[in-house]
Order: C-alpha cells, then sequence, then structure tokens
C-alpha cells in the first residue's frame, strides 16, 4: 500500500490478451474493445496501492486507434503513471500488436472515498427508485 500517491510516480504495468471474435468488427480489433483493455490495465496499475476504503475511477480518457489487428493476434497495453496531482492520477497508455504500435492514450484516474463515491451513487439514483 502506497503511503502517499506521488510514490506512483513512473509505476508501470502491462497486460496482455488475445483478441478474439467478441473483440471484433469485421474481423478487426474494434476501438471499444482495445479502449476497455486500456481502462482495464490502467485500474490494474493502482488496485493493489490502494488501501482498504478508497478506490480510483476513470474521469477522463483519450485514445488514438492508429493502426487495425486481426482475430487472433495477442495485444499488450501498458500504462504508467506521469503525473500525480493531489488525488488525480494521470496514466500514459500505449498499446502494442505483433507487429507494433496500434495506440496511445492517456487517462485520468480520480482516488475516491468507496462510501462517498456509493452515497453519491444512491443520491443520484433516488429519482429514479420513484420511477421503477
Amino acid at each position: 500500500m502506497i503511503s502517499n500517491f506521488n510514490d506512483l510516480m513512473d509505476k508501470s504495468v502491462s497486460l496482455q490478451k488475445s483478441v478474439t471474435a467478441k473483440d471484433t468488427y469485421d474481423g478487426l480489433l474494434s476501438t471499444a474493445a482495445l479502449t476497455k483493455l486500456m481502462l482495464d490495465t490502467s485500474w490494474s496499475l493502482l488496485d493493489n496501492e490502494l488501501h482498504s476504503g478508497v478506490t480510483s475511477v476513470c474521469s477522463m480518457i483519450q485514445v488514438t486507434h492508429e493502426a487495425p489487428t486481426v482475430a487472433g493476434e495477442a495485444i499488450t497495453v501498458k500504462a504508467t503513471v506521469k503525473k500525480v496531482e493531489e488525488n488525480k492520477i494521470f496514466i500514459s497508455l500505449k498499446a502494442v500488436d505483433e507487429t507494433g504500435v496500434i495506440a496511445h492514450g492517456i487517462s485520468e484516474r480520480l482516488i475516491v472515498d468507496t462510501a462517498s463515491l456509493k452515497s453519491l451513487a444512491d443520491k443520484r439514483s433516488a429519482p429514479l427508485k420513484t420511477i421503477l
């Protein structure tokens, strides 16, 4: 567990996945599936570093999908903490397949109190409960 969010600087993690038919549109890796793997990678970068009672949520992601990847190829996403501002963590993302770079991105994650987040969600959804 980290004691200071600045301790996260330059921390990296990579996730790898084989592209399945479910991840594709017309046989090519979809940007949506690629973005999901980028989100999962940025989440896993922080998940084991946070103490109980807090979590990270994505407040922004930008993805530039630069090259196509066919089903069956392996893709690897690397996430690296580049900047920390209080509870905001800025992460660079890079995706490669078996032939080279396919995407770059950036993500901003906020470290938040889990109970407060749940309370906020409950308050926001309360009007829906009267309709349903």
